[in-house]
């Protein structure tokens, strides 16, 4: 028979035993604990993975002279390669040569440039011209303006037969005047610091009355549009092509079916089309 003093040994030595070897249950619970542990991680490190891409790169700084990397002033456009000044697209304010054609033939759709006379507001190199002669296969009663002098040279420089003229839109008089005016994104960008009593409809309004003083048919002009606000920042100027639309019938309606607005260019231009 056991004695009192081996019973309080062998109890102490469970008690050892107990705290050396937790029992299965516990074990488990651990187990799972680190289980848990682990997926979380993997979890935690897959969606870090997936977050890498979203994380977005640092903006350059803009360089002055220049929005979305598009050389605007005379500075920045005398800055650039001949070549380069010469024949991208981006000089004159288009992403490609795409997209500056489809451009291009939807304003000349509105009318015949083989047999009208067309004065271009802000025709920078005189890609338009280049692009009907092009097409058509003869030669167009062209005269383009712009008021950016670098352009009109480089102009100059690729049509020398042309006639081009480094002038403002309004100290033209009716010695400028042709069948169609026409202006293709001149009113797209804000090439100078303006103040704050600056507003752009109004400067629409003025475009659009000169443009029909000096037409003898009509006008096209080519806009962007509100219906994509979030497609440009504060250094491009897009209009409500219903408010553009509002104003022009008020204006020049009252032939009825003088005015045109189409949008269906893309919704984030449309062109404003009226005959005289």
């Amino acid at each position: 028979m056991a004695t009192r003093e081996q019973i309080k040994q062998d109890l102490q030595a469970m008690a050892e035993y107990d705290e050396n070897n937790p029992p299965k249950e516990t074990l488990k619970d651990e187990g799972m604990d680190i289980h848990e542990a682990n997926i979380q991680t993997r979890e935690e490190a897959a969606a870090a993975a997936d977050n890498i891409d979203a994380v977005p790169d640092p903006t350059p700084a803009q360089q002055e002279g220049y929005i979305d990397n598009m050389p605007i002033s005379e500075e920045a456009l005398g800055d650039l390669d001949d070549n380069y000044l010469k024949s991208d697209p981006q000089v004159v304010g288009y992403r490609d040569e795409q997209e500056q054609e489809i451009i291009y033939d939807f304003v000349a759709s509105n009318f015949d440039a083989t047999q009208e006379s067309i004065l271009d507001i802000g025709c920078g190199r005189g890609d338009f011209v280049r692009h009907l002669r092009e097409i058509y296969q003869t030669d167009i009663k062209y005269h383009g303006v712009d008021m950016n002098k670098v352009l009109i040279g480089v102009a100059k420089e690729l049509d020398p037969d042309g006639q081009y003229t480094a002038s403002n839109l309004f100290k033209l008089d009716g010695n400028y005047a042709a069948d169609w005016v026409v202006n293709i994104g001149g009113l797209s960008v804000l090439y100078e610091p303006v103040g704050d009593e600056f507003d752009q409809m109004d400067a629409l309004k003025n475009t659009v009355i000169k443009m029909m003083e000096l037409a003898d048919t009509g006008i096209v002009v080519s806009l962007l549009s509100l219906n994509t606000p979030d497609a440009y920042d504060d250094n491009y100027l897009a209009f409500d092509p219903v408010e553009v639309l509002d104003w022009s019938l008020n204006e020049f309606g009252q032939l009825g079916g003088n005015v045109r607005l189409d949008h269906s260019i893309a919704d984030s231009m449309f062109t404003l089309t009226i005959f005289k």
